[in-house]
């Protein structure tokens, strides 16, 4: 496994100050770190030339509220790349490694944090495009939470110990979500709760321009097979449901409403 952060990112330092940290007091654990003065965003090169099995982006996530919360997601553009990577293409994903990553995070947060934060995947998003299946996990969402030491040992924490965890998820289905808004209110719960494993997910607001041929990548740039799409029936309008439809119909590949 390794770790990515950029000096220009005040929540990436302070996760891997406290990964850091952890190692120095457990040194069995194979976490490489490599710390960049670019932005993330931007870092294809550098990424991709890193030889592992998982990559983990240490990173802040930028709100306008700037309301706390904890984020996981994969990067990636379904149509214009417009804060690095590249036009529709995604990254690609580990989708067990991701739940396991979530669930750890949220068991910590609910266990050890006073406040109720919010921990929540976000749909695949900007740069950097990355051909090792990979994963965000960001401190949302401002400079104060992108500071704060109780956020960073939280984040840090569970990048450390997730991968204890993984034998004890219960995982049936692979899928792939399309519709609803940015913070996937759909497939939360059956993340964090459920028996469902996310490769990808495509945001209602992405379907309009989305390609046949970048739908599939959500499909195939997955280290597990994805069984089902999952469908917020409702978080997508009737042309926008019978768009995926059609693809889905043409790939040849089962779709669920939710």
């Amino acid at each position: 496994m390794h770790i990515i952060y950029s000096t220009q990112d005040p929540a990436g330092v302070n996760i891997c100050r406290s990964i850091k940290d952890n190692l120095k007091k457990n040194r069995t654990y194979n976490i490489n770190i490599t710390k960049i003065d670019i932005s993330l965003l931007y870092a294809d090169e550098v990424v991709n030339n890193i030889e592992t099995e998982f990559i983990i982006f240490a990173s802040k996530h930028k709100s306008e509220s700037k309301r706390p919360s904890f984020t996981v997601h994969v990067p990636g553009n379904w149509n214009k790349a417009e804060m690095g990577g590249r036009d529709k293409e995604i990254s690609y994903s580990d989708p067990i490694k991701m739940k396991a990553l979530i669930m750890t995070l949220h068991k910590k947060v609910t266990k050890n944090m006073k406040e109720n934060i919010p921990v929540t995947m976000e749909v695949d998003h900007h740069g950097p495009l990355c051909k090792k299946p990979c994963s965000f996990i960001e401190i949302g969402s401002g400079e104060e939470q992108w500071n704060n030491k109780e956020y960073g040992d939280i984040v840090g924490e569970t990048i450390v110990e997730f991968m204890d965890n993984i034998n004890n998820i219960d995982v049936k289905t692979i899928a792939v979500g399309v519709g609803g808004g940015h913070y996937c209110p759909a497939f939360n719960k059956p993340e964090i709760e459920g028996n469902i494993a996310f490769a990808h997910i495509i945001p209602n607001y992405a379907v309009e321009e989305i390609e046949y041929e970048t739908f599939v990548q959500s499909i195939k740039r997955s280290t597990e097979e994805v069984e089902k799409v999952l469908i917020d029936w409702k978080g997508l309008k009737q042309k926008e449901r019978q768009k995926i439809l059609d693809f889905t119909k043409e790939f040849g590949i089962d779709y669920v409403r939710v």
